[in-house]
């Protein structure tokens, strides 16, 4: 199995100094990034539609062989308006065809459950994003039927894995396939943080050995030979390593660091000694950041 892994969003300035070199402009962050990671999931597009023009400048600001997913914006996930619907897609067609688009990434808000009207809206709407890759994230637990993969390759997408907390009414943590291709966002597994704080939410410094879990997970799945590839994201972009930590000559889990780099990092590391995984490296391409 193929596995490429990444982070949900690179232009934070306050990544600047911690993973970024200090003094990083915003346009210079995709190719330093591009360096280190082989793709990356833009959440911006949740907000508004990408111009063709930024879409142009991300695909030329980024090597060959690196890929992004774009986020549904919410006027259509969570408005259920089709006004987005076009100019969406046709950023998307623009990466496409640039050979930079590993797909759309449909994240539902927890209000939206199991029903036949949804059932059917969500079919429908996925239909307009052809022949795009569609990979939906439910959030709401009804939506966890044991003929939930099925259902979904029968309407043509993919499926969400997700690291959440055990909350009752969260749909649940764990690897999931659909169409033979495993698309997991790592969030937070804190559930005392998860209703109380938009950013506290997503805070989150995973262990080794919950990392290990899901190598583990992804190793079981290529053993079945019930996947071809995965991408995994980590949605923990508000945190840093905090400043109390040791000194140490890995400069991914040095303090200042964003958690979303150093969890990303760590499970690439694990991931790498791990049998019937192929993780995807990011492209050898000069960089003037590089030393």
């Amino acid at each position: 199995m193929n596995v490429r892994i990444g982070t949900a969003g690179y232009a934070y300035p306050a990544w600047v100094g911690g993973f970024y070199p200090p003094g990083t402009a915003q346009h210079d962050m995709l190719p330093f990034y591009a360096t280190r990671f082989a793709c990356v999931e833009i959440n911006s597009s949740f907000y508004r539609p990408p111009t063709r023009e930024q879409v142009a400048k991300m695909a030329r600001r980024s090597p060959p062989g690196f890929g992004f997913t774009l986020k549904v914006p919410k006027t259509v996930s969570h408005e259920r308006s089709d006004d987005d619907v076009p100019a969406f897609k046709t950023a998307a067609d623009h990466l496409a065809g640039a050979g930079k688009l590993l797909g759309l990434i449909f994240q539902l808000p927890e209000s939206f459950r199991n029903t036949a009207d949804n059932r059917n809206w969500l079919a429908r709407t996925g239909g307009q994003l052809r022949p795009h890759r569609v990979a939906v994230e439910f959030r709401h637990r009804s939506w966890a039927a044991p003929n939930l993969s099925e259902w979904m390759e029968h309407i043509g997408m993919d499926l969400v894995s997700v690291g959440v907390p055990d909350v009752p009414t969260l749909f649940p943590r764990g690897l999931r396939v659909a169409n033979r291709r495993v698309y997991a966002r790592l969030h937070s597994q804190t559930a005392e943080n998860w209703y109380q704080d938009g950013k506290l939410r997503y805070a989150y410094d995973y262990t080794e050995g919950q990392l290990r879990e899901w190598a583990d997970g992804l190793r079981r799945m290529a053993e079945a030979d019930r996947a071809d590839e995965a991408l995994v994201f980590f949605n923990n972009c508000v945190g840093t390593r905090p400043p109390s930590l040791e000194p140490t000559a890995d400069e991914y889990q040095r303090a200042g660091m964003p958690d979303a780099i150093a969890n990303a990092k760590r499970l690439d590391k694990v991931l790498r000694d791990t049998p019937g995984i192929s993780v995807i490296a990011p492209a050898p391409t000069p960089s003037l950041f590089d030393e």
